[in-house]
């Protein structure tokens, strides 16, 4: 799954984007509304990305094929051609790039947010 080759690409469609949502809807024009609206939108790709992560991990997996385990002894309608232990686990969803996509995004506009923290806490 390609979400976007150029990952500087995105960042920059990232700060059009904040810049767009900064002008429509910004109470105040400020350094300080523009890091909040920074701020959301890189909490978003890290909270994605972490989660993405830990699933790619394995975290879920044992998990799941206990729920599946117990849903097929448990089921009162069995279907004998489903069988719970062909289905893939969360792990095996998506690739490692795909979370490495969300962390990378969420780290770069992280550090854009604390390059302008520190503009505005020295002026």
């Amino acid at each position: 799954m390609v979400i976007v080759r150029n990952k500087w690409g995105l960042f920059g469609i990232n700060l059009l984007l904040i810049g767009l949502l900064f002008i429509l809807f910004a109470p105040a024009y400020n350094l300080i509304t523009f890091i909040d609206l920074l701020f959301y939108l890189s909490f978003f790709y890290l909270f994605v990305g972490l989660l993405l992560w830990i699933i790619k991990g394995g975290f879920f997996d044992a998990i799941t094929y206990s729920f599946r385990k117990v849903t097929n002894r448990v089921a009162k309608n069995k279907d004998y051609l489903d069988d719970f232990e062909d289905k893939p686990l969360p792990s095996q969803m998506f690739k490692k790039k795909f979370a490495y996509f969300f962390l990378f995004q969420g780290a770069i506009l992280l550090a854009a947010l604390i390059v302008l923290l520190v503009v505005y806490y020295q002026g």
